[in-house]
């Protein structure tokens, strides 16, 4: 028949086609010029009774009856000059038994054209050789029909039927005499009987494939081979029929796999015993930049040049063990670009086969690596100012410790504030504030030099670590440099400011021995600066008792406080970004004490936590917004929704959860209203206790949502693990958000990520026009800042619930 134009599967590497075609009849086998078995196929046990490996190695001649026909195959074979030869022989199967076999071969040469071998086909043709004995005795047209190959064969003359096998009539299921009435396009499909007659017409002897027709109208694929005879004086044509209804469910299989091989987003490679690639589908190219034609015949090490070239290594040499690889590899793209790829390598499952081939599946990752790089940054590092964040300082600061405690050396921390820094922040607004932290933090870096670390603690708060000091000169002349720049006006949109820097400087190991003892010291000398006129340094002192004192001061006044009316809630409200309309509103506790004065929540509350009685205020607050919100529930507000944030000590104390449920009760107000906002903090104590009492609340109806994400050691393992309902946007990205790029790009992701993980997101500290539109453009849920109101008492909060921000 005419030969097909190559299809799909023909891409696979002949490893797993073999695997595929196991099942059929044919002994496959190659044999080398020495007449020894090299391969044979696994289906040489059901017909010689042999196993592969048994044969192999071993010479051919020894499967033949009469040695003699073994040379003169080879001559025929040889003589046709790698034209296909077929012999019919008489074999010996392991048990002694003789067969009659089909030899079907061609030779093999080398690079210098000599005879290299023979590469072909056994089948067993023993039922069909009795056959055909039979008939030679019997009858001339039986021999005539034992001249081809069976299968199914049929004789017909002028193209009537006159002769037939039995499995002619069981492959169409026609009894013999019906079939003698009929001819031989009776069982061709009508579609294909002008090309049956054509090639009968031009005495065709190729096989050549139709759709044959059964008794019962099925339809099924057949190969059919014809070739002219003579019964006496009659022209005749033998037919010979093969059924190829199984083989095309193989190749469905066979092009199915490839298709879905090619149609793969993932990169598939398929490598050889000896490295050398032998398939790569269509994804590859895209993924790693090589032309898919051109590496196939490549090593494996090729495609991993450089630094990539040792994790390779390692990938082979797990696959050669007998082993499987997973792992991560940073290449160089033929384009010289770098990107990370996911690999997975395996051995391919290819039974029979002595030559083993290993299966690469390779995705790039190069997108998700840069975006956990982002996020991995930003647990580290501040926001803002790119320095290095608390968390990041404290570890820095303890490697020191480690480092000059092994050495016999001191380490120097500089604790430094801004002066006036909350009135040029209150005054000019946060966008002036955040640009002021940075242009010092810059200012901090040039003092610090290869000297020290510079790190953002909070706020206005930077750390300056000096480690490996013989003395404290070093720890003195950086301070004094901070003092200098910083006397020197800062310049923003165009406006000159002035912000002085009081430190203070503790040192290991005279001023304390462990990060919290020189933190604290450092902070107390900082404060000590302060009450010495500022812009200037101090270093830490026993004397330095006065800000102890000052704190158990501000801790009573905290605890006599608590049930009085110094505390006073204010409301800011929680604005949708799609409609413009209040949707809920955030608690803000403030503080006015007699003797203190208006004691700002980031310097009361973390004395209250420190001390515990955030606990007593916590559920004042708790109870107290609670009624509030009812209220506003009431007067016709009733999606509205209540975030209070919640202390990490709060949830600590083992009464919080009767708190909530007594502050609900009272109130009268729905668990759907309430919100419950939580840090980062709390989630980093790993208490299994803390897991158990969010699922309680999340059971309860009430939301919980992280606070200032971004800000501290964020991690996406917190939005899995945790029954979260909203994600805050910390307001330091909302600072310099559409100029800066990075900033841009983070807060994008965020809002991304957090949709992806069905949790609602609110941006803290918008204040233009401009932020809230690109807000609205990413997607964000809610916004929060003094674009729409300030913090403003319970009273003027149902005015701001009715109006439409715009």
């Amino acid at each position: 028949m005419a030969r097909e134009p190559e299809s799909d599967e023909a891409r696979i590497p002949a490893a797993l086609r073999a695997a595929l075609l196991q099942d059929l009849p044919d002994v496959l086998y190659s044999i080398d010029a020495r007449g020894r078995f090299i391969w044979v196929s696994p289906n040489a046990r059901s017909v010689f009774g042999y196993d592969a490996q048994e044969l192999v190695g071993t010479e051919a001649v020894r499967l033949y009856v009469r040695p003699e026909d073994r040379v003169q195959v080879v001559e025929r074979i040889r003589q046709a000059r790698g034209r296909a030869v077929r012999a019919e022989v008489e074999m010996r199967r392991k048990d002694g038994i003789s067969i009659w076999a089909a030899i079907y071969a061609c030779s093999q040469a080398n690079a210098d054209g000599r005879f290299d071998g023979v590469i072909g086909a056994i089948r067993d043709i023993t039922d069909i050789w009795q056959t055909r004995k039979t008939l030679e005795d019997s009858e001339d047209r039986f021999r005539r029909l034992s001249d081809v190959a069976t299968e199914a064969i049929c004789i017909h003359f002028q193209g009537k039927i006159i002769d037939m096998n039995k499995a002619f009539e069981t492959l169409f299921a026609y009894p013999r005499e019906e079939l003698l009435t009929m001819w031989a396009w009776d069982v061709i499909d009508p579609r294909d009987i002008p090309l049956a007659k054509s090639m009968v017409a031009q005495q065709y002897e190729v096989p050549y494939e139709v759709r044959g027709v059964r008794k019962d109208g099925s339809v099924f694929p057949m190969e059919i081979h014809s070739k002219h005879s003579w019964m006496g004086e009659k022209s005749v044509r033998v037919t010979s029929i093969r059924d190829l209804t199984q083989s095309k469910r193989v190749e469905a299989r066979v092009s199915l796999l490839s298709q879905a091989v090619e149609q793969s987003p993932v990169a598939v490679t398929v490598v050889g015993g000896d490295g050398i690639v032998q398939y790569v589908n269509s994804a590859h190219a895209a993924i790693t930049g090589y032309p898919g034609a051109e590496v196939p015949g490549m090593t494996l090490a090729a495609l991993y040049p450089g630094e990539a070239r040792a994790v390779q290594a390692d990938l082979w040499q797990s696959l050669l063990a007998g082993g499987e690889w997973r792992g991560e590899i940073r290449v160089r793209r033929l384009d010289g670009k770098y990107q990370w790829q996911d690999v997975y390598a395996s051995k391919v499952a290819t039974p029979g086969e002595d030559a083993p081939h290993y299966l690469l599946q390779i995705e790039d990752i190069t997108i998700r690596k840069e975006q956990e790089r982002k996020l991995q940054h930003q647990a580290l590092f501040d926001g803002l100012t790119d320095l290095p964040n608390r968390v990041q300082a404290l570890d820095r600061l303890g490697h020191e410790i480690d480092q000059a405690r092994d050495r016999g050396r001191k380490v120097a921390l500089l604790f430094v504030d801004l002066d006036e820094f909350k009135a040029i922040n209150d005054s000019l607004g946060h966008e002036y504030g955040d640009e002021l932290l940075v242009l010092a933090s810059e200012r901090l870096r040039q003092a610090a030099g290869s000297l020290g670390v510079v790190a953002r603690f909070g706020g206005d708060e930077f750390l300056v670590i000096i480690g490996d000091l013989q003395d404290d000169e070093a720890a003195r002349g950086v301070a004094s440099g901070i003092i200098e720049r910083f006397s020197h006006p800062f310049t923003i949109s165009r406006r000159e400011l002035v912000a002085t820097a009081s430190i203070g400087l503790a040192i290991y190991p005279v001023d304390g021995r462990t990060q919290q003892t020189l933190l604290r010291n450092a902070d107390i000398a900082m404060y000590q600066a302060k009450l010495a006129g500022r812009n200037r340094f101090c270093f830490f002192t026993s004397r330095m008792n006065e800000e102890a004192e000052a704190r158990l001061r501000m801790e009573g006044e905290l605890r006599r406080a608590v049930g009085t009316d110094q505390f006073h809630l204010a409301y800011q409200p929680l604005v949708a970004v799609k409609t413009g309309r209040a949707v809920g509103v955030e608690v803000l506790l403030r503080w006015s004490n007699p003797e203190l004065g208006n004691v700002p929540p980031e310097r009361f509350i973390p004395q209250a936590e420190t001390s515990g009685v955030i606990v007593a205020i916590g559920r004042m607050v708790l109870r107290a917004a609670c009624r509030d919100a009812r209220r506003w529930v009431d007067a016709g507000h009733a999606d509205l929704r209540l975030c209070i944030n919640v202390s990490p000590r709060q949830f600590q104390d083992a009464g919080f959860l009767d708190d909530v449920r007594a502050a609900l009760a009272e109130s009268g107000l729905e668990p759907r209203n309430l919100e419950l906002e939580i840090t980062e903090g709390l989630l980093l104590t790993e208490r299994g206790d803390i897991d158990i009492l969010l699922r309680t609340l999340t059971d309860m109806g009430i939301l919980l949502s992280i606070d200032d994400f971004g800000t501290g050691y964020s991690s996406l393992s917190y939005l899995e693990r945790f029954p979260f309902d909203t994600l805050k946007v910390d307001r330091s990205f909302m600072i310099g958000m559409l100029e800066r790029q990075e900033r841009k790009v983070l807060v994008e992701t965020i809002v991304a990520m957090a949709s992806g993980l069905g949790l609602k997101v609110i941006a803290e500290g918008v204040e233009t026009p401009e932020q809230l539109a690109h807000l609205a453009a990413i997607g964000c849920d809610m916004a929060q800042g003094y674009l729409f109101s300030r913090p403003v008492p319970a009273a003027e909060i149902p005015s701001l619930l009715g109006r439409e921000f715009r």
